[in-house]
Formats: structure tokens, C-alpha cells, sequence
């Protein structure tokens, strides 16, 4: 039987999360916005703080289901909620092969309160690291999977943010807002040109985010490798037909030049033999051609249509999300 989780369990999700009222790039390469809500966090998306709770709610039913297929062993409130938040923290994928998973379902809970410390570390500009908001973040779902039901737990209130470090590198907001996107001035000297790989995609980034800020539409996102072959396709469609309708064109040029003016015909190189080939043809040509046309054409007015739905669905997604209550 799947068990909720209680107001101490969230509050101390909300306390190690933090709050984030708009969207933020994480070094992780995913958006996140609220309590550490990611499925349909998006750039330039915000919420409020009642948008935040429900987005937290919706996240931990799934997690609430996850400890209900994975964990044999009985749990009380406190137990459950520690987990809850060690899951939403760590992922399901890391959770299910987890020594805390192991050690719960072998029925040693003393051991499974010892393994949450096993999960301190994090990755900091490549180097797998201890980071300080793990460890506590840690020890105090373990203080919670230990106490009795009867006693609570104090957590850090909501103006303490220690889940900022769990992000590696920490700014302020007033750094953040006033540092330019791109430091030009590091690569005024011609040795310093060459940029590697990451640098190359922190500035694509910072590019995209530049742009996304002044569109001010969040719906616009980076499309995808299937995305950017569709719109290839468009391209060519659109290029084919437009070349069909050039060879119509100049087509009926010719023939009207060898009807009406024989002797500009002659000039440009328009014989009568070749004007009456094209007249005894000129249905064939003129089926193929429109058929030719109208199948480019079509092509591209599906796969257009096909974008416009897409853009159609994720405004939808972003004004349900913005909508929440």
C-alpha cells in the first residue's frame, strides 16, 4: 500500500532544495524551477510559490509509488518521508541498486541508515567530490529515518538555501546579474583564440539564453536532431518546387516567344523543330510538372503544419504548468 508523505517530508525537500521562481540551468544540463521540479521545467519559465508546492506534490506521488514497488520491508512516517526525499535527491535509477534499498529489504534498517551517508559526493567541474549540502542534507534524512514517530524534526526554514551548493560553483544573485554572459577580454590575445570543446557549448548556451531572453517566448526551444531533418526536408520541398515552377515559367516563355515573335524565337535559340516538339508534348510535360509541384508543395504544407502543432503543444505545456494551482 502506497503511503504519503507528511508535511515534515516536503518541508524537508522545499529546505535542501530551495526555491527557484524561474527556471535555472544546472551544471547537470537540465532546467529546474520550483523545489527542484525538472519534467517540465523550461527557459524562461516561472511559477509562484503555490505553483512550486503543487509541482512538488506531483513529483513525489511518483516517487511515493517507486518506495511502494521497491521496498518490502514495513515503514513508518519518518521513514518513509527520509526516503522520499533521498529518492527525489539521488534519482530512481540510483535508488533501486542503492546499499539503503539493499539493507531495507534484508531487513537491517540500522544498516540502511548508515548507507544514506554513502551518497555525499557529487560531480564538480569533472572531479567526484564531497560537497557540505550533501552531508547535511544526508544527516538529517537519516535523523529523520531514526526518530520515533512521536518526535519531529527541525529543518532549515526556507530562507536557508544549502541545495545551491550541490550545483558546484556558487554565486550570488547580484554576481549573477551583473557578470556578462561571455568574458571577451580573456581572448583579445591572439594565443588565446582557440577555445575547447566545453567553452565552445558554454557560449552556444549562453547565446541561446541571450535570445530566448529578449524573444521572451519560452516555447521556443532548441529542436531536435529529428526537429532540425524534418526542416531539411521542408527546405529541399520548398527548393524542388520552386524549380518546377521556374522550368513552367521559362516553358511557357519559349513557347509564347515562338508563336507570337518567331523571329526573337530564331534569335534566342528557339527552332521550329523545337517549338513543335514542345507543343506535341506539351500536355505530358504539363501533367508532370503540376503533379511534380503540387506533390513538393503538399510536403511542405504537412510538415509545416506539423511544427505549428508542436509549438501549439508546448505553450500548452508551459501556461498549464504556469496556470497550476
Amino acid at each position: 500500500m502506497r503511503m504519503n508523505t507528511g508535511e515534515t517530508g516536503l518541508n524537508l525537500i522545499k529546505a535542501y532544495e530551495g526555491l527557484r521562481m524561474t527556471a535555472h540551468y544546472t551544471p547537470n544540463q537540465e532546467w529546474t524551477v520550483g523545489y527542484g521540479h525538472v519534467s517540465s521545467a523550461r527557459h524562461g519559465m516561472s511559477v509562484t510559490e503555490g505553483d512550486a508546492i503543487k509541482l512538488l506534490k506531483d513529483d513525489v506521488q511518483s516517487l511515493e509509488q517507486v518506495l511502494s514497488d521497491s521496498v518490502r520491508a514495513p515503514l513508518n512516517q519518518n521513514e518513509h518521508d527520509a526516503l522520499v526525499s533521498l529518492l527525489f535527491n539521488i534519482g530512481e535509477d540510483n535508488f533501486k541498486r542503492s546499499t539503503v534499498l539493499r539493507k531495507l529489504n534484508a531487513g537491517d534498517k540500522l544498516g540502511a541508515a548508515e548507507a544514506f551517508e554513502k551518497w555525499t559526493k557529487a560531480k564538480v567541474n569533472g572531479e567526484l567530490v564531497t560537497l557540505d549540502g550533501l552531508v547535511r542534507r544526508r544527516a538529517a534524512e537519516k535523523s529523520l529515518f531514526l526518530m520515533p514517530t512521536d518526535a519531529s524534526l527541525v529543518v532549515p526554514t526556507s530562507e536557508v538555501t544549502p541545495a545551491d551548493e550541490c550545483d558546484g560553483t556558487l554565486v550570488t544573485e547580484e554576481e549573477l546579474k551583473s557578470t556578462p554572459l561571455v568574458d571577451f577580454e580573456e581572448f583579445r590575445d591572439k594565443k588565446n583564440q582557440q577555445l575547447s570543446e566545453e567553452e565552445q557549448n558554454l557560449r552556444m548556451r549562453a547565446l541561446y539564453a541571450a535570445c530566448q531572453s529578449i524573444s521572451g517566448d519560452p516555447s521556443k526551444m532548441i529542436i531536435s536532431k529529428a526537429e532540425e531533418r524534418e526542416d531539411l526536408g521542408v527546405t529541399i520541398g520548398a527548393a524542388l518546387a520552386g524549380f518546377l515552377a521556374l522550368a513552367l515559367t521559362l516553358m511557357g516563355g519559349g513557347l509564347m516567344f515562338g508563336l507570337q515573335w518567331p523571329n526573337v524565337a530564331a534569335m534566342i535559340g528557339i527552332s521550329e523543330d523545337l517549338l513543335l516538339l514542345m507543343l506535341e508534348n506539351l500536355p505530358v510535360w504539363l501533367a508532370a510538372i503540376g503533379a511534380a509541384m503540387c506533390y513538393f508543395i503538399l510536403y511542405v504544407l504537412v510538415k509545416r503544419a506539423a511544427r505549428h502543432d508542436l509549438k501549439k503543444q508546448r505553450s500548452k505545456e508551459i501556461t498549464r504548468v504556469k496556470s497550476a494551482s
